[in-house]
């Protein structure tokens, strides 16, 4: 893999925009810079972190645009290398008749995500705060971008190195008992060991149980409208979302398929699913549209239940589907619409939080549902009061896998202690046999090497090229 060339991108979004910039980085990026690059000063002459203003020119001589040309000196530059960041008036045009110019002058088109993984490669930064990169550009919540910030910031390393440290200790123990049977110490007691291992664990399991949370924090909170077929579903979704997201009519069955939408609310994007009205049918058609309002409710975090003031009579028996079991739902919010042509029930004791009167088509009408999401989310979205670092998908799998080494390591210890129960040494000290340490220490070994491999450690060029190639092409 050559990491020693200069690459080129465009660092910034395509379409109109009033800037963008092309990034150089390499050990010729000055210098290309500087053939096509007019100005008061030279890049080749200008220190690191100057700004120099001037034209950028193409490969004829004529003028492209007029520019910002910031200089980064290796290593007090983000890849590590120097690099040269043009800025220029955006739109298609210039940014392209820019790179075109830089790449004929013999810099490569970089792939996607090299910024950041010559960063990587050049120690500014490791694996974990590499990968967040790509977690900050498409963050959209602020909670999700302070977890990026925190993971770029160093937080999840600093953990990880923590944890790192107290499993070299016990690591030591446990090696200096296999060769070193009859000096071990009360410190390395077999059931102490184990107690340490379960304390290292501990925040392990802390961490994966408050990743769901952060995922939905992440990812967005998933809002399903279900309900019988005429009862105002399809109004309340336009009514959320503040315009016709959905074609709303007087007959019944008019929503046959799942119709989403997305509104913020306090920070967090709510996924919003109108759905089919649930009822027995025979078109066949219809009713894979009740099976997909299933299957939406079934996957909600939070299930809004609408029912009919008009047609209280038709409404007091418990509805078909998910909305009727709450077991089988997240948070469920109970809303009578049409609430200016009957007076809205009370909470019927099924589960349900107090019923939510609406009228959807009028302003304002459905602020009372909104304040009951609002008071929902807490709920819907879990612990979302305690911030954790970013985490992927690869990291959340060798926390699970540290995770269950630890688990493995503190059975074998624990079983170790029973079995050798009436074998002690010359201070009286329990001795475990030697064949279960030496499992105890292969488990401890695997749990570094899964946590090592979260920023970086004993990682093959393989993985770091997969991913890496998830990021933006300038990134």
């Amino acid at each position: 893999m050559v990491t020693d060339d200069t690459i080129v991108a465009i660092a910034t979004a395509s379409g109109e925009a009033a800037i963008a910039i092309t990034r150089l980085s390499g050990p010729d990026a000055p210098a290309i810079a500087a053939r096509f690059f007019r100005g008061a000063r030279s890049p080749l002459s200008s220190g690191s972190h100057r700004i120099l203003f001037g034209s950028i020119l193409d490969g004829a001589g004529a003028p492209i645009d007029s520019v910002l040309l910031s200089i980064f000196r290796a290593p007090h530059s983000y890849t590590g290398e120097d690099v040269v960041e043009i800025s220029s008036h955006g739109g298609p045009a210039i940014p392209r008749a820019i790179l075109e110019t830089l790449t004929a002058a013999g810099a490569r088109p970089a792939r996607p995500g090299e910024f950041t993984e010559r960063a990587y490669r050049n120690g500014k930064l490791d694996l974990a705060q590499a990968e967040v990169v790509a977690s900050m550009v498409r963050a959209r919540s602020e909670g999700s971008l302070r977890a990026a910030h925190a993971t770029l910031g160093g937080e999840l390393s600093r953990r990880v190195e923590e944890l790192d440290a107290e499993l070299v200790s016990l690591l030591a123990e446990v090696e200096s008992r296999i060769d070193f049977p009859g000096d071990v110490t009360e410190s390395a007691d077999v059931a102490l060991l184990a107690g340490r291992c379960a304390a290292v664990a501990a925040p392990l399991h802390g961490w994966l149980s408050r990743l769901p949370s952060a995922r939905r924090r992440e990812e967005g909170v998933r809002v399903a409208i279900v309900g019988a077929p005429n009862v105002g579903k399809s109004s309340l979704l336009n009514a959320l979302v503040g315009y016709d997201r959905a074609i709303v009519s007087a007959e019944p069955g008019t929503t046959r398929d799942t119709v989403e939408a997305s509104i913020w609310l306090d920070g967090v994007e709510l996924l919003l699913t109108d759905t089919a009205g649930w009822r027995e049918t025979s078109d066949p058609v219809e009713r894979l549209g009740v099976e997909r309002a299933e299957r939406a409710a079934v996957a909600a975090d939070v299930t809004i239940h609408v029912r009919d003031c008009s047609r209280p009579e038709a409404e007091a028996a418990p509805s078909q589907g998910v909305a009727s079991d709450p077991a089988r739902a997240g948070v469920r919010i109970e809303v009578w619409n049409k609430s200016d042509l009957g007076e809205a029930p009370r909470a019927d004791g099924d589960g349900a939080r107090a019923g939510v009167a609406t009228v959807a088509i009028r302003p304002g009408g459905v602020d009372a549902l909104v304040a009951a999401i609002r008071d929902a989310l807490p709920v819907a979205i879990g612990d979302g009061g305690l911030e954790i670092p970013a985490t992927s998908l690869r990291q959340e799998a060798l926390l699970r896998d540290a995770a269950s080494a630890l688990e493995r390591a503190e059975r074998e210890l624990r079983a170790a202690t029973v079995i050798a129960a009436g074998a002690h040494d010359s201070t009286g000290t329990a001795l475990a046999p030697a064949p279960a340490l030496d499992l105890v220490a292969v488990d401890l070994t695997e749990a570094r090497r899964a946590l090592g491999e979260m920023v970086g450690r004993g990682v093959d060029d393989a993985v770091v090229a997969a991913i890496f190639s998830r990021f933006c092409i300038g990134k």
